[in-house]
């Protein structure tokens, strides 16, 4: 992940804040935040018993996703609510995850063009007169 974006989150974050305490209004948007926290602790502290173990072992993608999901819920922010919410389903997730790789591609066959490019050029040495 780009450290630019790391680095924004925090602003999109306050920005967020204040547009949605305009429009909601401030208790509401506690109640939001300390609502989809407790939903995050919940994701976090499910405890996993002997049925689980074969889901589990079938698909592990989902309880890790389920994991950072929780993480996201739990930090408080409607950014990372909406990114916590977005793992959390699976057909968002699939297709979130399909305009990542795709863009990931495209920028890789991009660099490999630059890559293949020759440049040729004459040496001199300055040092011999």
């Amino acid at each position: 992940m780009n450290l630019k974006f790391i680095l924004l989150i925090p602003i999109i974050e306050i920005l967020l804040f204040i547009l949605f305490g305009d429009f909601l209004g401030f208790f509401l948007v506690v109640f939001l935040i300390i609502f989809t926290s407790i939903f995050g602790i919940i994701l976090l502290r499910s405890k996993i018993n002997l049925n689980d173990i074969k889901d589990l072992a079938l698909e592990p993608n989902e309880w890790v996703y389920k994991k950072i999901a929780g993480i996201l819920l739990i930090i408080p922010g409607f950014f990372t609510d909406i990114l916590g919410l977005i793992l959390l389903v699976k057909q968002l997730r699939s297709t979130v995850w399909k305009l990542i790789i795709n863009k990931k591609n495209n920028n890789q066959k991009n660099k490999s063009k630059n890559a293949d490019d020759v440049i040729e050029v004459e040496y001199r040495d300055l040092d011999d007169k």
